[in-house]
């Protein structure tokens, strides 16, 4: 399942389809509330992809790690400046372990969504405690879907609609989570990552 998800063809195109939340706006603010709460310690970033936050958080003196279920989106990280820097262990967030403790442990961009249980989540918070030292804190950015956006009976919003993307979110309202739909238009090719 980690090959079809988070495999070679969706890290190519992982930092091309972040939008507005890889701009100065959205990032800087980010990386200062991180690096004020690391302040001179570790960060352990669950989850971490192509370092989009761990890499400017480490260029601000932040000693950072990560843990990363896809290769591919490993070798993303690893091609940027300064990804090459960052300590990567592989494997599952709710379960691996890195080395040593940290001061800080923190989850972005609405990816404890794609822990589909409550015991992986569950599982997540106690592996974020793991590896917390005492006084330590863990953060998770999480979006709250607008379901005021829902007609009834509707299960479907578009959250981008251009030429190259179309972008639909799906939500199941009794199982409370969704997924996020893309078709990406490249020339006669459509390809869906879910």
């Amino acid at each position: 399942m980690t090959d079809e998800l988070w495999g070679e063809r969706v890290a190519a195109r992982y930092d091309s389809n972040l939008g507005r939340m890889d701009s100065p706006e959205v990032l800087g603010p980010t990386v200062d509330f991180l690096a004020d709460l690391a302040g001179d310690g570790r960060a352990l970033e669950f989850a971490v992809g192509t370092g989009r936050v761990a890499i400017p958080l480490a260029a601000r003196g932040v000693d950072v790690h990560g843990i990363e279920l896809s290769q591919p989106m490993v070798d993303q990280l690893r091609r940027k400046p300064g990804g090459e820097a960052i300590p990567v262990t592989i494997g599952d967030m709710s379960a691996s372990r890195a080395d040593g403790s940290f001061r800080l442990v923190y989850l972005v961009f609405n990816t404890i969504s794609n822990l589909l249980t409550q015991d992986g989540q569950v599982d997540c918070f106690c592996n974020a405690a793991a590896h917390l030292e005492p006084g330590g804190r863990f953060v998770i950015e999480v979006v709250l879907p607008d379901l005021r956006r829902l007609q009834r009976g509707e299960r479907f919003v578009p959250f981008e609609v251009t030429p190259e993307h179309l972008g639909f979110d799906e939500y199941d309202v009794a199982e409370q989570r969704f997924v996020s739909h893309h078709y990406y238009v490249d020339g006669e090719r459509v390809e869906l990552f879910d």
